[in-house]
């Protein structure tokens, strides 16, 4: 046998070895990655409870109260009030200032209660009422003196009579009621050639309605009319001539009805300041509840907090301190 012959088979021996060697180096790398996944820890959150018995996780949860331990699932629910949230760690409790807004607009007091408080809610409760009791007796007087200079004007003696203001128009002004246009006495004009000027004729600024008897309608503008105008000073029972219009009566009647009005005007500014007593209360009880937030998310986020942790050599609790800060 030749060598060229044997050459072939010679390299075909090389090569056993070096593939053999391939499949071992395959084989153990699959162990080793066996071994691997069998001592490797599972994938999952750490339970920080595991192997801690009834009384140690009893101990722990004091001492978790102690920490206000707030990451931890099962000391956070250890916390005042038996809650998950940040009102059950730090005694707390966020406020809706929607709700307090809504609460204080309708029973003034009633949002800053919801807040906490427990003297503003009186404060506002009591200018509330306070300003309805003002409403009430300014406008019981205000009725009581408006039913007298009423009574008053329609006095047969001293009062306001309608034919006799209407017999007046009739010799001043030479015309049956005020509705109708009367002559101006200032008017001159001699000729033909001024009789279609404006100025000829006058109308009356304000009227008195009667009725289908020819009665006055006797409302609130002809008790304002009879006593404010001079136009109506004919119709008082004391009038006596054009020189004197505000007789005697028509100025006490004045005085009435302006004390009768003083009424009614504070109680509109009364009522207006309890309205404004409402709209104070409700924003005030909205600020209020910001800032209790604000204050409960600075006391949560900015300082130092003890916190219970798991060892990653030998699973043991141990406390581990989180300073944290806010701006």
């Amino acid at each position: 046998m030749t060598l060229s012959r044997l050459a072939p088979k010679a390299r075909t021996l090389t090569r056993i070895p070096a593939i053999c060697i391939q499949v071992a180096v395959i084989i153990l790398a699959g162990f080793a990655l066996a071994k691997g996944a069998e001592t490797a820890p599972q994938p999952g959150p750490l339970d920080p409870h595991a192997g801690m018995s009834i009384g140690n996780l009893s101990r722990q949860s004091s001492l978790a109260k102690t920490m206000f331990l707030v990451d931890d699932p099962v000391f956070y629910a250890q916390g005042p009030g038996g809650s998950d949230s940040a009102a059950g760690v730090y005694g707390y409790e966020p406020k809706s200032s929607k709700r307090a807004f809504a609460q204080s607009f309708l029973i003034p007091g009633w949002g800053q209660w919801y807040n906490g408080s427990r003297i503003k809610p009186f404060v506002f409760l009591g200018l509330e009422a306070a300003g309805w009791v003002g409403v009430s007796q300014f406008r019981s007087s205000g009725q009581k003196k408006q039913d007298q200079y009423q009574k008053f004007a329609d006095d047969p003696v001293k009062g306001w009579d309608y034919q006799e203001y209407l017999r007046a128009l009739q010799e001043v002004y030479g015309v049956a009621s005020d509705t109708m246009r009367y002559i101006n006495p200032d008017w001159h004009c001699p000729g033909e050639d001024c009789l279609d000027s404006t100025d000829k004729y006058k109308v009356f600024s304000h009227h008195i309605s009667s009725d289908a008897d020819g009665k006055p309608v006797k409302n609130q503008t002809y008790y304002e009319n009879v006593g404010k105008y001079d136009q109506f000073s004919y119709g008082w029972r004391d009038f006596e001539d054009s020189i004197t219009l505000k007789t005697p009566n028509r100025d006490l009647y004045l005085h009435q009805r302006a004390d009768a009005n003083r009424q009614f005007n504070r109680a509109t500014t009364v009522l207006m300041l309890t309205l404004g007593n409402h709209l104070l209360s409700a924003f005030e009880a909205a600020l209020g509840a910001t800032r209790h937030n604000k204050s409960m998310d600075q006391f949560g986020a900015v300082g130092a907090h003890l916190r219970l942790a798991k060892s990653q050599t030998d699973g043991k609790l141990f406390p581990k301190l989180y300073v944290g800060y806010r701006f």
